[in-house]
């Protein structure tokens, strides 16, 4: 019977495992000084000597066969996995009392059983590899750690329970609501409530496709619906600052953006969409408020709907921290709504490739941007994370050839996320070494946020040829994502050989699989060229896609969503899970 660990299934124990661990006090502290590391990031060897060469202690033999030593004697000794062979490791065990089936491959420093001839798992085993292999990346490092966001702490599930109504909250649905009539006299008209058209401003595509998008988020939408922000206690929590500044400065002009608030402009908004109207809404408000947030792009030229995306998002944050009176930190996921739903945190890896160190960064994103163009042969990276306060990441050059093979969004997150060697002129200070030495670096996903956000960079600019174009080429997107392929954790274990071992925020928890399963409900297109374009936004609801192009809503196939030119797309978590509250906790 197999059991399922950190998401590694893990085999049925082996009998004669089990009986060497009952005998042995501490079976593997032996090993810890035969293990091998080979620089940088190797796999784990066992070896007495640096420069010994192991050999059978029967035949002599170093290859082809693979070599075993006896956890128990040390003896080394041959195995095949051909039955015509013969194996000597087995013979070892037979002729040796309980204890000494169980040895470990020299090369690859994975157990295995001489008497079952096949590999066996043990995490205690993996513990003592993996903390071999840890130690000679961080010798003569600063033995503090590096600090971790503060949305990397555990935190207790609860499972879901759905809400009821108590006395109080009857009262107040009787008297201050009614019903809303959401039936429509034309079937034809029959759209998912809240699905309603943007009014085009003048040149606003850019923002009517990002709000529609946002609008149909669900951890947002639920937010903004249940009144979590509430836009008349927020403006009259702030009218008596504003007002002392008004008549302190004798005219309404005296602080001009005290009442600017987007996150309450957000909840008007949700309000009048979700109101059961049909008409399209004109989102003028909301606009005059972020043309107050982002003075420089207070103008009616066409925008960039990701710079649109990434300062309204910065917006909400701001108002809302200013709001606080303890401020959190930019990596904390619980700072504002805007950071619980979008925001993630990336894992950098930068390893010496002389000695093999290994310094670790974290740094918090809310979009990953994703370069469209293969690059082969090139050092740049292929993708780019967007933190929480910068604009649209702009590559610095242009990329070669147009027309060469599709691209596909796994694709891209698997470039992302491969190692990759920097160049002699990207030396960085190794601080083991104490000089600049060539690195490696692996950018990772440490956690991952409630809605996943992905851009493709189409817009291009060279600062050295002074030009600028958009790539048209086509990126095939899955409606369903697996993310486990991404994490910090998944490529530590591959690092480390694949051990069933906890690596970097594992939890014993098997909901952790199910976080990383990503289903899309919004994709962003764009249409055009660089300087003339249009965007246009497709949603998933009541599993239908809508095409949501300004104030035209249609219902569309979706074959005509996969053949869309992405720019943007939104995924959201399949399972969300419900965090314990304090008061739940201490009951």
């Amino acid at each position: 019977m197999s059991s399922k660990i950190n998401g590694q299934i893990s085999p049925q124990p082996c009998p004669h495992l089990a009986e060497f661990r009952r005998t042995s006090a501490k079976p593997f502290l032996a090993l810890h000084n035969c293990l091998r590391i080979k620089h940088p990031g190797g796999r784990a060897a066992l070896r007495r000597d640096p420069d010994e060469v192991p050999h059978c202690a029967t035949c002599g033999l170093s290859a082809p066969s693979r070599l075993y030593a006896c956890v128990s004697c040390a003896a080394v000794s041959c195995h095949t996995s051909s039955a015509a062979d013969h194996s000597h490791a087995a013979d070892h065990a037979a002729s040796m009392p309980p204890g000494h089936q169980i040895a470990v491959d020299v090369d690859r420093a994975e157990l295995f059983c001489c008497a079952c001839r096949d590999q066996v798992y043990d995490r205690d085993f993996d513990a003592a590899v993996v903390i071999a292999q840890t130690a000679t990346s961080t010798l003569g490092a600063d033995p503090t750690p590096s600090p971790q966001p503060e949305n990397l702490r555990k935190k207790r599930r609860v499972d879901y329970r759905p809400w009821a109504p108590d006395l109080r909250e009857r009262a107040l649905i009787g008297t201050c609501s009614g019903p809303i009539d959401g039936a429509s006299p034309d079937p034809s008209l029959d759209l998912p409530r809240g699905l309603r058209g943007l009014n085009n401003l003048g040149n606003t595509c850019f923002m009517n496709s990002v709000l529609q998008a946002l609008l149909h988020t669900p951890p947002l939408r639920n937010y903004f619906l249940s009144d979590r922000h509430n836009r008349f206690f927020c403006q009259k929590k702030n009218n008596g600052d504003v007002d002392g500044a008004v008549k302190r400065s004798g005219g309404n002009n005296g602080n001009k953006n005290g009442r600017i608030c987007l996150a309450c402009d957000m909840d008007a908004m949700f309000s009048a969409v979700f109101s059961g109207g049909r008409a399209p809404y004109s989102p003028a408000k909301f606009l005059y408020s972020w043309w107050q947030h982002a003075a420089n792009l207070a103008t009616y030229e066409q925008q960039d709907a990701h710079e649109f995306f990434i300062s309204m998002l910065d917006g909400i944050h701001e108002k809302v921290e200013k709001g606080r009176r303890k401020p959190h930190g930019e990596g904390n996921g619980d700072c504002c709504i805007a950071h619980k739903v979008f925001s993630g945190i990336l894992r950098s890896d930068v390893t010496c490739m002389a000695c093999g160190f290994t310094s670790t960064t974290y740094d918090p994103c809310i979009d990953i941007s994703l370069d469209l163009e293969p690059n082969q042969g090139c050092s740049t990276k292929m993708a780019t994370a967007t933190s929480n306060h910068s604009c649209n990441g702009e590559a610095d050059y242009l990329t070669s050839s147009q027309n060469c093979g599709t691209s596909t969004l796994m694709g891209c997150l698997k470039r992302f996320t491969r190692a990759e060697r920097l160049g002699s002129d990207q030396k960085f200070f190794c601080r083991q070494c104490q000089v600049r030495q060539e690195t490696q670096k692996q950018m990772s996903i440490r956690k991952l946020p409630l809605v996943s956000c992905f851009h493709i960079k189409r817009f291009e600019h060279s600062s050295t040829r002074k030009m600028s174009r958009k790539v048209d080429r086509y990126l095939q997107f899955p409606f369903s994502l697996d993310m486990s392929p991404y994490l910090s954790s998944t490529i530590l274990r591959s690092r480390f050989g694949n051990r069933i071992f906890p690596f970097d925020g594992d939890e014993p928890d098997a909901s952790d699989d199910l976080c990383s399963e990503f289903e899309l409900f919004a994709v962003v297109t764009h249409t055009g060229k660089l300087d003339a374009g249009h965007y246009v936004t497709y949603l998933r609801l009541s599993n239908r896609w809508y095409k949501c192009d300004d104030a035209w809503v249609t219902q569309v196939d979706e074959n005509i969503v996969r053949a869309a030119q992405c720019y943007m797309m939104f995924y959201v978590q399949k399972m969300l899970y419900y965090k314990a509250t304090d008061k739940q906790m201490a009951s």
